[in-house]
């Protein structure tokens, strides 16, 4: 990696999302591509109305849905093939507007809006732009390690920091202080095969605060203990990686980050 010493970890959770804002998919394995995750976000809904993506941060009901690459699940039950034509309509009367379901590579690009005020669903709503060809926020690959998950755990036990509600696609599993990964900012990790290159942290929106299945209840006060651990990154957890050599990583992979 180029780097000196190293602390060492595995990987331990692989996730993508075939649909933006829907469900994340547990893998055993990703491929990851110099854009990204492959088979991550390549669908999203579009509001025709607006031609404007949605996205949970916004439109919280679409953390209720669930996907695969080939076909979809509304809360109801209903399952549609991605190609089915009746598609559009079932999704339009579930959220209540003209909705279109796109596939990231053949859509030019798109916005979709957040607020930079998670816990005031009131707040300011901006648009944010998404990489062209993709439907991917601001990160090719998003780490999330299990030290700051256990760290903020114990300082923070009266707030739930299942690692579904942050949505990473890598979780590794590292010892350290909570939030110590944001010291490898500006460096190089390896990850299996693969070299991700730290860009920055991941800023949080609504989304970790939302309710979701599987017994995740709304909790505004996240937000308010991430700025109070965090003081560097107020309101931020994890990491924004870009990709610097392409490969197939599997749980249980070797982890090498930078020393402290």
């Amino acid at each position: 990696m180029g780097t000196g010493s190293s602390v060492d970890g595995t990987l331990a959770e692989c996730w993508r999302y075939p649909v933006k804002s829907f469900q994340g998919l547990p893998e055993q394995q990703l491929s990851i591509t110099d854009g990204g995750v492959e088979g991550d976000r390549t669908f999203g809904l579009i509001d025709v109305e607006v031609d404007r993506l949605l996205s949970a941060k916004r439109t919280g009901a679409l953390l209720t849905a669930s996907a695969t690459d080939t076909e979809i699940t509304l809360p109801d039950g209903r399952t549609f093939a991605v190609e089915d034509p009746s598609i559009d309509d079932a999704l339009t009367e579930w959220v209540g507007r003209p909705i279109r379901f796109a596939r990231a590579s053949e859509t030019p690009p798109m916005s979709y809006q957040m607020t930079f005020d998670p816990p005031d669903d009131d707040a300011e709503l901006f648009d944010i732009p998404t990489p062209e060809g993709t439907f991917l926020d601001i990160a090719a690959v998003h780490v999330v390690t299990t030290a700051t998950l256990r760290g903020c755990a114990d300082a923070r036990p009266d707030v739930d920091w299942s690692v579904r509600r942050f949505r990473p696609n890598l979780l590794l599993d590292v010892d350290g202080p909570a939030f110590f990964e944001d010291g490898w900012i500006g460096q190089r990790i390896q990850v299996g095969a693969v070299t991700l290159q730290i860009d920055g942290p991941m800023v949080r929106c609504a989304m970790p605060l939302r309710a979701q299945p599987g017994g995740l209840d709304r909790q505004t006060q996240l937000f308010h203990a991430l700025n109070e651990l965090n003081p560097t990154f107020p309101g931020h957890l994890g990491l924004c990686a870009s990709v610097v050599e392409p490969g197939v990583v599997a749980v249980g992979d070797p982890v090498r980050v930078p020393a402290a």
